[in-house]
């Protein structure tokens, strides 16, 4: 097939466009190299993407009218990531992930691009119960402008969906973490503050939970869902899915775990947040039942391969 995947240079997107060309598809990555973290990062990624399949447009999401093509199946990642930013970047939330997903889904209906896949987020659901997160019967309550923007995008893909005859499907990511991943998440600049001495914030003393999930697995649940979504035969509809591990890890275990896998007692700061879940924790009934989607990376054994990845990227 022939696919367009936004956010292309991204943690998901790279890792996702690795995997199709290993397929044989024809890839086109869209990506603004947005300074939100180490561009130069960014770009160690694309350039292992380079091949005959694979083509790049430097480009924002809000501008994918200029790429002139026909596609077979687009996958939108592009985002601005994250619960925290700084106050002054906080209108991203709207200007790319609200506005550059509407500009995106416009996109495919002026194209006829049938079969979409975007990414949302665990940080829709709310955090009020004890049980995991359904995604037909959990409160749907983000705590996080980040949250809100991905909430409002399930509603307005829903909506699309049916008024333009698209097939539609949304995957919740629960904290993807592993090589080549995302600076800001807790375990990434654990990892980096361990090794520089510098201090660590931890918030609400570490209790919270994340169903961290491997990159690995991410990729799996992904393309089984592109398989799903393709053999609907442009039967349009819009279905959310799952995708995480379903073995919550809690944030001060994640760092002794760093602590003692690296040898080093990090500086660690306590600070309180409220913008931020008190856990999240996947309940893959529906993904496994329809996707075949079954992750196979305990947290031992990712964190182990994100720590061997990182002592080389180190070196760059």
């Amino acid at each position: 097939m022939r696919i367009l995947v936004t956010g292309s240079s991204g943690f998901i997107g790279f890792h996702l466009c690795k995997k199709l060309l290993e397929f044989g598809h024809e890839v086109v990555g869209l990506d603004n190299h947005s300074d939100y973290y180490d561009i130069k990062l960014k770009e160690l990624r694309l350039n292992q993407l380079y091949n005959e399949n694979f083509s790049f447009h430097l480009c924002d999401i809000n501008n994918i009218s200029l790429i002139n093509s026909e596609f077979d199946l687009a996958i939108n990642l592009a985002a601005q990531a994250g619960v925290r930013v700084k106050k002054e970047n906080e209108y991203l939330y709207k200007s790319t992930n609200v506005d550059g997903f509407e500009s995106f889904c416009r996109y495919c209906a002026d194209k006829n691009i049938k079969n979409i896949i975007y990414a949302s987020s665990s940080s829709v659901y709310s955090d009020e119960g004890i049980q995991a997160f359904n995604e037909k019967d959990t409160k749907l309550s983000p705590k996080s402008m980040y949250g809100r923007s991905k909430l409002e995008n399930e509603i307005f893909a829903k909506n699309f969906s049916e008024s333009y005859g698209l097939n539609m499907l949304g995957l919740r990511f629960f904290s993807v973490y592993g090589p080549w991943g995302r600076p800001d998440m807790a375990y990434f600049f654990f990892t980096r503050s361990l090794h520089d001495g510098s201090k660590i914030y931890l918030n609400n003393h570490g209790i919270m939970k994340r169903d961290m999930t491997y990159i690995d697995d991410i990729i799996d649940g992904t393309t089984r869902s592109i398989n799903y979504l393709m053999t609907k035969n442009n039967e349009f509809s819009h279905e959310i899915f799952n995708l995480g591990n379903n073995k919550p890890v809690e944030t001060a275990y994640l760092l002794s775990k760093l602590e003692s896998l690296l040898g080093i007692k990090g500086n660690i700061v306590h600070k309180k947040t409220t913008n931020e879940s008190l856990f999240t924790h996947a309940d893959l009934t529906k993904s496994k039942s329809l996707l075949g989607y079954n992750p196979q990376y305990n947290f031992n054994v990712g964190i182990n391969n994100f720590l061997r990845w990182y002592k080389d990227y180190e070196r760059y």
